[in-house]
């Protein structure tokens, strides 16, 4: 929400709050700016009733906004306490194992690791904080650790990573990747990623994984017999960590068939296409066939993966009973407009990290549901100008390998970029500059990056004369746009 509308929509509870005043018999007087000790009281009823019209409006006004528009979340506000401790490594890590000798030997190293890979983390800009997301997280969370005897000290947190997963360090921090909370479809399945997680750190997994693989890393054997053994040590911690979830879940009230649904979606995902998303920007795009996906992106198993399918399989097997309870015991409201809001987040992450295909599979996927939302034509333009610079400069099929290595099992995303392995320069630049031109008709004067990706598109392709005029609109309806200085540059 922008500043002015936020102005605004304050403005019209003050109002509403004043008409509530005005409706009851009480002889306070009016509220004014120079508070009197008897409008004390009439002050604090104004405010107490802006925050509950507050708290009943915003999240509607919020999930209408994204029908036109999205702002992607910016850190802001004051660092959070747990969060600053994991900038500086300074967090408590507590290990218990049975073998002592192991214990002084290694859990040293054990606690400098985790200290440093979560300081990585935490200093990259990777984590949210002050968000919504994390907040609806964490309220999810308590949820489930308030039915366990100790409640363990866990510290939920909210990434940008676009990959459909989650992990616990063994000090108890829990992060969960957007994109994994972008594919969940209830409450009660993110309670079952979360339980799962908190199963591993109850089970001191953390730890007793880093130990197996320095006994391992340590012993002379053949290649395919370590991998053999971390493969059968990995499906064991998974399942132990799975039937701590099922119990938890069923002690909080939660549906418990969420974690057969949710070990599916880490298979196949949920937010999907099996048509090629592509060929609704230009018909002449080439579709691959399934053989062709199959072979170009070995889509059966990935071994050193625990959520392959023949191992999802088992995990499944291995769950016995099924409790009817709740898909939602926080906010079923809540969740919808917070999946919505990780989904958007996805295609901006995705982007930032020079995921194009991914970003632009889920703008395409969410324009069914949001067709005038002016974020998602901007990042479609985006993502299309991006993908046809890496083809100008020869480095395409580099890059859409590079992104594979995010082990993506979708079959929209497969179809897109064997679509764009197969399309030459011409037809990827007549893609491009198609949806380019038709967008630009509309949205000359009102998007900025509608016209700066125009502009640097018509210099890229036909020179700095040509793209001039386009640099020239920018800077015209733009004043003081980000690009500001870059398209004056390009035009002087």
């Amino acid at each position: 929400m922008s500043i002015k509308n936020a102005f605004f929509v304050v403005l019209f509870y003050e109002k509403q709050a004043n008409k509530i005043l005005d409706s009851t018999k009480t002889q306070i007087p009016r509220i004014t700016l120079k508070l009197k000790p008897s409008s004390l009281q009439q002050y604090c009823y104004k405010h107490l009733i802006v925050s509950i019209l507050m708290l009943i409006i915003l999240p509607l006004y919020s999930a209408a906004q994204l029908n036109t528009s999205y702002t992607p979340i910016e850190a802001k506000g004051t660092i959070p306490e747990r969060f600053f401790q994991g900038m500086k490594g300074t967090t408590e890590i507590k290990i218990i194992v049975e073998d002592e000798r192991i214990r002084k030997k290694q859990s040293k190293d054990f606690k400098t690791t985790t200290r440093f890979t979560l300081q990585e983390i935490f200093l990259s800009g990777s984590i949210y904080y002050n968000d919504p997301c994390t907040q609806y997280v964490r309220q999810v969370a308590n949820q489930l650790l308030q039915h366990l005897p100790e409640s363990p000290d866990i510290s939920v947190f909210v990434s940008r990573f676009v990959t459909s997963n989650a992990a616990v360090w063994q000090d108890g921090t829990l992060i969960l990747n957007i994109g994994l909370l972008a594919q969940l479809e209830n409450e009660a399945q993110l309670a079952f990623v979360l339980a799962h997680e908190i199963g591993h750190h109850q089970s001191g997994h953390p730890f007793r994984q880093y130990v197996r693989t320095q006994k391992l890393s340590n012993i002379q054997k053949r290649a395919l017999d370590n991998l053999k053994a971390n493969v059968a040590y990995t499906k064991k911690s998974e399942e132990e960590a799975d039937a701590f979830a099922l119990d938890l879940l069923a002690k909080a009230g939660y549906d418990t068939e969420a974690v057969s649904q949710t070990l599916d979606l880490l298979v196949h995902g949920r937010h999907d296409s099996p048509e090629n998303l592509l060929a609704r920007l230009s018909p002449t795009v080439v579709v691959c066939n399934e053989m062709e996906r199959q072979t170009l992106f070995n889509t059966g198993e990935n071994t050193k993966s625990h959520f392959t399918p023949t191992m999802i399989r088992q995990r499944q097997e291995q769950l016995s009973g099924s409790l009817s309870g709740q898909s939602f015991l926080v906010s079923e409201e809540d969740f919808v407009h917070i999946n919505n809001i990780a989904r958007f987040e996805l295609i901006e992450n995705a982007y930032r990290e020079a995921d194009y295909v991914l970003s632009l599979l889920h703008a395409l996927l969410l324009q069914e549901f949001y067709p005038a939302n002016t974020y998602l034509t901007d990042k479609i333009a985006e993502n299309l100008f991006q993908l046809y610079l890496y083809e100008q400069r020869g480095q395409l099929k580099s890059l859409l390998n590079l992104n594979l290595e995010n082990d993506i099992r979708l079959k929209g995303y497969h179809q897109i970029s064997c679509s764009l392995r197969k399309m030459d320069e011409p037809a990827l630049r007549q893609l491009t500059e198609n949806y380019l031109q038709q967008q630009y008709q509309v949205h000359q004067e009102s998007s900025g990056t509608i016209a700066i990706i125009m502009a640097k598109y018509m210099e890229l392709v036909y020179g700095q004369k040509k793209a001039r005029p386009y640099f020239e609109n920018y800077l015209e309806h733009f004043k003081g746009g980000k690009h500001y200085w870059y398209a004056k540059n390009r035009f002087e």
